[in-house]
């Protein structure tokens, strides 16, 4: 009888560990190596397609790792990034949390599961613009993005674009730039300064907001120094994607991971 008992406990102590061993393995892989998404609208086609599954690889950049499980509404994110492979370039697809995800246009705000795909255009200290709908980056000798779409985006008349609200660009409070020509910008680096003009701190308005805490217009100086990386995303579906081109730039720490081998150029 002690027999029997003694391994049906070994059957079950086996049971119990490899059921917990394939749990571990399947929620490490995602935190630690990859995990995939659905693509919900249009806005990446013709690479991607609605219902579309990618698969985010998240040892590319390094995987975030959260110090903070406190994903209350309006909480600050709190996480570190392990080492990865090698940097975001442009031309990646990426996937990230939408900056503004309890949908408050005044604050950059993290929402946990709450994640948009777009192509990198600008990586930090990057110089890029919009000329026609065309993309450029001034280290890029390539076209970035759907070169097709862009020049759609370029031939669609106004009257279009402003019955879509996709005309007018950032920064929406000094309408200057529209979603077919814009620039030339910097994308923030940690590091980099620039001088407070009055446009320049329309332009960075949200970013400054994020890492100071403060609007622009607070702070005793002319001149601002960013302290962490940002980039700047379209969607491949340039005439139709909700982009940076209207809400700017992406704080680095939202980045999730990389798409590889989906539209790479």
């Amino acid at each position: 009888m002690k027999s029997i008992v003694r391994d049906t406990l070994r059957i079950l102590l086996w049971i119990y560990l490899s059921v917990s061993g394939i749990i571990l393995l399947h929620f490490g892989r995602r935190i630690l190596v990859a995990d995939s998404f659905r693509i919900p609208s249009s806005s990446m086609s013709p690479t991607l397609m609605p219902g579309d599954r990618v698969m985010v690889n998240k040892l590319l950049f390094g995987p975030r790792i959260y110090t903070s499980l406190d994903f209350s509404a309006h909480a600050p994110l709190h996480s570190i990034r392990l080492p990865g492979i090698r940097d975001i370039r442009p031309g990646d697809i990426i996937v990230f949390n939408f900056p503004f995800g309890y949908d408050d246009w005044s604050r950059i705000e993290f929402r946990i599961n709450y994640v948009y795909c777009k192509r990198v255009v600008g990586c930090p200290g990057d110089r890029i613009g919009i000329v026609d709908g065309h993309c450029w980056n001034d280290r890029v000798l390539r076209p970035i993005g759907n070169v097709g779409n862009q020049e759609r985006l370029r031939q669609t008349p106004d009257s279009i674009l402003m019955q879509h609200l996709s005309y007018h660009a950032i920064p929406l409070s000094m309408p200057v730039w529209s979603s077919r020509n814009m620039g030339p910008l910097t994308v923030p680096a940690r590091g980099m300064s620039i001088s407070l003009t009055e446009f320049n701190r329309e332009l960075y308005r949200l970013v400054i907001r994020y890492e100071t805490g403060a609007p622009p217009e607070e702070l005793d100086s002319e001149e601002y120094t960013f302290t962490q990386n940002w980039y700047f995303a379209l969607g491949d579906n340039t005439p139709d994607s909700q982009d940076s081109r209207y809400w700017g730039f992406i704080p680095e720490s939202f980045i999730v991971g990389i798409v590889p081998g989906v539209g790479d150029e």
